[in-house]
């Protein structure tokens, strides 16, 4: 190369060198103005009804999920230490101060929670299998939603509808496949094997507080959907069954959850606490995340 254009190539690079900061920041900025813009046009710097989402697990244990733990490491929330714990969540849920509590059951139910929070609030909850006392409902919405005066509550659940698909659709499909071969099947159903047992240790010796922090951390709830997405791969190109159960299963039960919870809203200034099982957490986050209808507030700052 000529001298004279070698000394203007380098020229030329020292000088675009010397300019990267300057287009870096250059980028920054239209990056942040772009997001600026944005939230503009989504009109996010205006009231919105916020939502705060509470993955916990079930209190009344083996009553609900039978056998499921080794009877040393079951815990008994009924007990004056873990109700010490309770009623201090309870009053750091009340400072969001919620204005609807969200529950997880049929909104079909309506009527027996309103006959049932009533009898809470009068002190005269029946006994037997109706109603666990122990149950996060009663222990945890009810104990707030009387706390905050509220008239009642908002149950919410719904079912996939792959139970309404024809059988050739879905269940004969799938026997089809069931005895698929697959070795990640069997590795992965013991690694959660594993993080089930391991949970049910933390939850027996952990305060009520730090357990949830766990169970609503980000971490372990992508972990939690992670077990639905080892079976997509069931099924084949022109079958995709594991695909289609994950969409008309876990995906769509919880995109219903979050259309009922839709429904509830009155108000821009509404306040929903949504508790639920831990497990339906990482979809409804990113549902609620991504709607220019809601904003999420951080749960972790109410579980100190």
């Amino acid at each position: 190369m000529h001298k004279k254009y070698f000394h203007k190539y380098w020229y030329v690079l020292i000088l675009f060198w010397l300019a990267l900061p300057g287009l870096a920041l250059a980028q920054k900025a239209s990056i942040k103005t772009a997001d600026k813009r944005l939230e503009t046009i989504f009109e996010d710097d205006k009231p919105k009804p916020r939502v705060l989402l509470l993955g916990v697990f079930h209190f009344a244990g083996e009553q609900v999920d039978a056998n499921t733990t080794p009877a040393n490491l079951r815990v008994d929330m009924l007990s004056a230490e873990r109700q010490k714990q309770i009623e201090h969540l309870v009053h750091q849920l009340a400072a969001f101060k919620p204005t609807k509590i969200v529950i997880e059951d049929s909104p079909r139910r309506q009527h027996y929670y309103d006959s049932l929070y009533n009898a809470f609030k009068a002190g005269k909850l029946p006994a037997g299998k109706a109603a666990w006392p122990a149950d996060e409902t009663i222990q945890l919405a009810f104990r707030l939603a009387k706390l905050m005066n509220h008239e009642t509550l908002y149950p919410a659940d719904a079912q996939a509808f792959r139970f309404k698909l024809s059988h050739q659709d879905s269940i004969l499909t799938f026997e089809k496949y069931k005895d698929q071969g697959d070795s990640s099947y069997t590795y992965w159903d013991k690694a959660y094997e594993a993080e089930k047992a391991y949970e049910d240790s933390l939850n027996f010796h952990l305060p009520l507080n730090e357990y949830l922090r766990y169970l609503n951390s980000p971490q372990r709830q992508a972990k939690a959907i992670g077990r639905w997405l080892v079976t997509t791969k069931r099924g084949s190109n022109t079958e995709p069954i594991g695909a289609d159960g994950f969409v008309t299963r876990y995906f769509n039960r919880n995109v219903r959850i979050y259309s009922n919870i839709q429904r509830i809203v009155t108000s821009k200034h509404d306040r929903i606490l949504v508790i639920y099982g831990a497990t339906h957490m990482y979809l409804l986050k990113q549902l609620f995340e991504a709607s220019p209808e809601f904003i999420v507030e951080d749960v972790m700052k109410y579980l100190n």
